[in-house]
């Protein structure tokens, strides 16, 4: 099978990036180690083309050519002739993107099947045009945000012959819409044994980059939270830029209990990860945290104040959800952190899910059997049959 995965930039297949774009880049990377053929189409400079582990890297565009300002009459025509040029059986791409509506109009040209993963929740309305768009400033950002998301509601989301997602209160939300679905669960790859064996010497740890015009993730709460648990040590690990976050990273710097690193590498935010007891979430929403799934896969479970994917956290199996109250978030933590068997036993089941669910050969399995249905000639794996279809 031959697949072209879209994405924003090569960072995924190394250790500087996390979340969305080394999503895609491990299941590339899953797709190669299984005999497909896999490029990687980056939107941009692909810093050479090259291969990386049997997935050819490509650059959509030379993020020098042209005049500025007027770029993308050159860089969204040149964009769709490469990806016509790789004549996929199989197309996808992840999140919500200006160049979204070329990998599914490429798709449909080639006759082949597209695929669109959603990175987050935001990515179905169009309230969040004016963040997943953002543009040059925050006035310009509110007017064009809206546009585009219109466009990539017309000509991404319905255009794809599959909308993937993340957790089943996306499904649902996809449902209303009328979209054709599935859900598809993330990778996370195994941790090491060294991972493993890290004594934990702090207490939770909360991950994430904030910039001006992103998601808040939630990083007031955090304040909230860090001032309501004065005896409970917190790791920050991450880049909190912009005027936007300006006032909650003074507050934390304030906090004795807070301990702010950043900005690490995904290798090192793992790392980080596993010296803790607790990862915490205070994100308003989510698709589904990387940072959740890389602690369950050492055996951290999460206490969140809002975000529950696929119910995950109820009744205490992998961890607490506050339902949005930082006080009930607040007790939640300091349970957890004196009840030591039930931590273990939390961090227990949070590996034996993820080892379950998310380890890559599971995921990519779960890729080629939505796509063998799709296909003209449904594709199969060597000696096996062809699955019941799965259902929207």
């Amino acid at each position: 099978m031959k697949v072209c995965i879209v994405g924003h930039s090569a960072g995924g297949f190394g250790e500087r990036d996390g979340g969305s774009e080394r999503q895609s880049a491990l299941l590339a990377l899953g797709l190669a180690a299984r005999g497909h053929d896999v490029a990687y189409v980056v939107t941009g400079s692909a810093g050479g083309d090259r291969a990386i582990d049997g997935v050819r890297l490509r650059a959509g565009w030379d993020p020098h050519a042209g005049v500025r300002f007027v770029r993308a009459a050159y860089r969204y025509p040149r964009l769709l002739s490469v990806l016509r040029g790789e004549g996929a059986d199989v197309y996808y791409s992840r999140g919500a993107g200006y160049y979204t509506p070329f990998v599914m109009r490429a798709a449909k040209d080639v006759g082949a099947t597209s695929i669109l993963a959603l990175a987050s929740d935001k990515d179905l309305y169009a309230a969040s045009g004016k963040v997943l768009f953002g543009v040059a400033g925050a006035r310009v950002s509110a007017v064009i945000g809206p546009v585009a998301h219109a466009g990539f509601r017309r000509w991404g989301l319905r255009a794809a012959d599959w909308v993937v997602v993340q957790n089943e209160e996306q499904a649902a939300a996809c449902a209303s819409l009328g979209l054709r679905h599935a859900v598809l669960p993330s990778i996370v790859e195994p941790p090491s044994e060294a991972l493993l064996a890290t004594v934990a010497a702090r207490d939770v740890i909360w991950a994430g980059n904030v910039r001006d015009g992103r998601r808040s993730k939630g990083v007031d709460e955090l304040v909230v939270l860090a001032e309501l648990l004065a005896g409970v040590g917190f790791t920050l690990a991450g880049r909190l830029s912009g005027e936007s976050s300006r006032a909650a990273r003074a507050a934390l710097e304030r906090q004795p209990n807070v301990e702010l690193d950043g900005p690490l590498t995904h290798a090192q935010t793992v790392r980080r990860i596993a010296e803790h007891r607790l990862v915490i979430n205070t994100s308003p929403s989510e698709g589904f945290s990387n940072v959740m799934l890389e602690g369950w896969s050492l055996g951290l479970p999460s206490v969140t104040l809002a975000v529950n994917p696929s119910g995950l956290l109820t009744a205490d199996r992998l961890g607490i959800c506050a339902g949005g109250d930082p006080r009930v978030m607040a007790a939640a933590i300091v349970a957890l952190l004196e009840e030591s068997a039930a931590r273990a036993a939390m961090g227990r089941r949070c590996r034996a899910y993820v080892a379950r669910v998310h380890a890559p050969s599971r995921v990519v399995e779960a890729f080629e059997r939505l796509v063998s249905q799709a296909l003209p000639r449904p594709w199969r794996p060597p000696g096996a049959r062809l699955r019941r279809p799965l259902r929207p």
